[in-house]
């Protein structure tokens, strides 16, 4: 069995979205001062490196990230690599994208943006977001920090897919995930009631 691990580290310093609490480590109890176990405080955002969006992200009415089923983030899915700016829906349909699959969009093979801690403008059209959503597949993720616009930002690309109740996994780093299919799990951190969470993203691949 291969375990491809496809989460971003996490620390002080880190690239988050503009705007987005950093991710802050603060050590409350540690050997050094005398105590009997090292104990940190952490802060993050919500949507901090690898992470799952719920529908309450961009629906004023959306649903809370307990609505997803867990079952959308275990499971077979489908590594596309799509090398482009915008992802069209063009491309999908030449990829032949079936209703209830999970893909992970692969926008960066090379890992360029990731080794330099920069983020990866790819994004999703409006209308591949409108065919995804009208399939629907299961799970979006992709190599970048989000499926937006980050320029544009108005919120309708994600708006489209979470109101399909389609899960967005952002932040993904693919650069390693050569082949199409593996077995995916990328449980968040159950937060209730919360807009998004954290999650750790592995692929597992059967030898």
């Amino acid at each position: 069995m291969n375990i491809i691990d496809i989460s971003q580290e996490i620390y002080q310093g880190m690239p988050v979205y503009p705007g987005d609490p950093t991710f802050q480590s603060r050590r409350v109890n540690s050997f050094k001062q005398g105590d009997m176990c090292e104990v940190s405080e952490v802060t993050m955002g919500t949507h901090c490196g690898t992470h799952v969006d719920a529908p309450l992200h961009m629906l004023p009415d959306g649903q809370p990230l307990e609505c997803f089923s867990l079952e959308c983030f275990i499971g077979p899915c489908r590594v596309l690599t799509v090398p482009y700016p915008v992802i069209s829906e063009k491309t999908l349909e030449e990829l032949n994208v079936k209703p209830g699959e999970r893909i992970l969009l692969r926008t960066d093979p090379t890992g360029k943006y990731n080794k330099h801690a920069r983020f990866n403008p790819a994004v999703l059209s409006m209308r591949a977001a409108q065919y995804l959503a009208q399939l629907p597949v299961k799970l979006v993720g992709i190599d970048a920090p989000t499926v937006e616009n980050m320029e544009l930002c108005d919120g309708e690309v994600h708006a489209t897919l979470l109101r399909a109740g389609i899960p967005l996994l952002e932040g993904l780093r693919l650069e390693e995930a050569d082949k199409e299919n593996y077995m995916l799990s990328a449980l968040p951190i159950r937060l209730t009631g919360e807009n998004g969470a954290p999650c750790r993203a592995v692929l597992v691949e059967e030898n």
